[in-house]
């Protein structure tokens, strides 16, 4: 029989080395639980490589420095979790609009610093950060001497290529307005699908880059305004959340904004941050 047509099963000690190989590389905890997950993702993996079994894969990780090395993206592409929607999580984008672009006008007319930063760390295939371009484009479109860019990242590099082309299936803008989606983005209709790609404005507001959170400093060459990093850190256990929470501190201008996802919290980890409600926090100093 081909091993292809076999469903591979990870034993307890691959399953035990691939989770601490995660964790160091990417900061992600597996949970015992996970491991029928790891096993479901990474078997096109085994059969894409022609490995028999997860004893071979694992062997090859430890003993082959080059093979190890370019497989790490590779698994790392295969375990992130990449669940996103436009304007999910919809009150921090209200909160961007009401509350926090009138807040930075207010502060521009004394400062004169028209410069807005925000740093979206984990953009998996690209509605997040677009959903914030949209937000942006909208409040700021005929508010001149506004320098504003988004820096959009995610240590997975397939969802960021994704990302980048910007284009997607009808289905995944049913939460975008009719009268947004004609504004935003170019209708394509290829065969039997509808398509739609993102505007040049809103894609001149964005650079993408791969980054690991892990890794700092963040190769972000100045400070920036706003994080958002949503429903990213409850997959750290809090150690890493604390170093992570640091960095982000470190990274913001006095006073910035640190915007998480609505199962995540900073209590008992960091008291860097004051709490303003809906998991948006603000810099003490």
């Amino acid at each position: 029989m081909d091993f292809r047509t076999v469903l591979n099963t990870i034993g307890d000690p691959e399953f035990e080395y691939i989770k601490d190989l995660i964790y160091k590389q990417a900061g992600i905890f597996l949970a015992p639980h996970k491991k029928i997950m790891v096993q479901s993702r990474l078997n096109v993996r085994l059969r894409t490589l022609n490995i028999p079994s997860y004893e071979e894969y694992v062997s090859r990780l430890k003993k082959d420095p080059k093979f190890a090395s370019e497989e790490m993206q590779e698994l790392i592409n295969r375990i992130t979790t990449n669940k996103t929607d436009f304007f999910r999580e919809n009150h921090h984008f209200e909160f961007l609009k009401n509350n926090y672009f009138p807040h930075m006008e207010e502060e521009a007319k004394s400062s004169g610093n028209k410069t807005l930063r925000i740093w979206c760390s984990a953009a998996s295939t690209g509605e997040e950060p677009y959903s914030i371009a949209i937000t942006v484009y909208e409040y700021f479109q005929n508010k001149p001497g506004w320098n504003v860019k988004i820096y959009a990242s995610d240590i997975d590099t397939q969802v960021l290529s994704t990302a980048k082309t910007g284009i997607y299936k009808s289905d995944r803008l049913d939460p975008v307005s009719a009268e947004m989606k004609a504004k935003h983005f170019t209708k394509q209709v290829k065969g039997d699908q509808i398509y739609y790609e993102a505007k040049a404005h809103l894609k001149n507001l964005i650079e993408f880059k791969q980054i690991n959170l892990l890794h700092h400093p963040f190769p972000i060459k100045e400070k920036v305004d706003l994080v958002f990093c949503r429903n990213v850190v409850i997959y750290f256990d809090k150690p890493t959340q604390k170093t992570l929470f640091a960095q982000f501190d470190d990274l913001l201008k006095p006073f910035g904004f640190l915007v998480l996802g609505h199962s995540e919290t900073m209590f008992g980890i960091s008291d860097r941050f004051k709490f303003l409600g809906h998991t948006v926090y603000q810099k003490k100093n």
